[in-house]
């Protein structure tokens, strides 16, 4: 359902680690990428009703993780962008080209700018980052409180927990963005 999906998340990190140290000096923490990721991910998804990336996300203590990123996070490198392994047993992600914005669209480049702008800000920092995630993000709160609950240190997200009792909806009152999401979900489920 999103054209370019596998070209669009590579260069979506990609860009983040770039202008990241671009902005900065130094490649962020895997961790300011995962909650980049996320952070792209939900805002689109609330503009518009579908995701720019369609990444699955677990609730993690810190915050929304992308899964299929995190779990080959040790080994995990692209041609355009490589995690690296530092000596505190974390990962920095390193661009290793420039990125090709053809894939993102003007507004997908201009939510990931206001995200960088907001973030590689001299005042801000990891912290700030992950508490803004958890504010923002509604599904993280749900996945990571069911998770807490059941005593595990994950759970899987969902997009569809970004709108407010859309299951109880009459079609009639469904919002343009919430029309789009759940054609989005109908179409991504066939997929599966």
């Amino acid at each position: 359902m999103i054209p370019y999906r596998e070209q669009k998340i590579d260069n979506a990190v990609t860009y983040f680690a770039y202008k990241f140290h671009a902005r900065k000096g130094y490649y962020p923490r895997q961790t300011w990428v995962y909650k980049f990721l996320a952070l792209l991910d939900f805002r689109t998804l609330k503009k518009t009703g579908i995701p720019c990336l369609g990444l699955e996300y677990d609730a993690m203590k810190y915050g929304p993780v992308p899964s299929r990123l995190y779990d080959k996070r040790l080994r995990l490198e692209t041609d355009k962008f490589r995690f690296v392994n530092t000596k505190d047993k974390g990962c920095r992600v390193e661009a290793k080209k420039d990125p090709e914005l053809d894939f993102l669209s003007d507004n997908e480049l201009d939510v990931m700018d206001e995200i960088l702008i907001t973030y590689t800000q001299e005042d801000s920092d990891l912290d700030t980052l992950i508490k803004d995630a958890h504010k923002e993000i509604v599904a993280w709160n749900k996945a990571w409180n069911l998770a807490v609950k059941e005593g595990r240190g994950k759970k899987r997200m969902e997009f569809v927990d970004e709108f407010r009792n859309l299951s109880k909806k009459k079609e009639k009152d469904l919002t343009p963005e919430e029309e789009r999401f759940l054609n989005y979900q109908n179409i991504t489920a066939l997929e599966k």
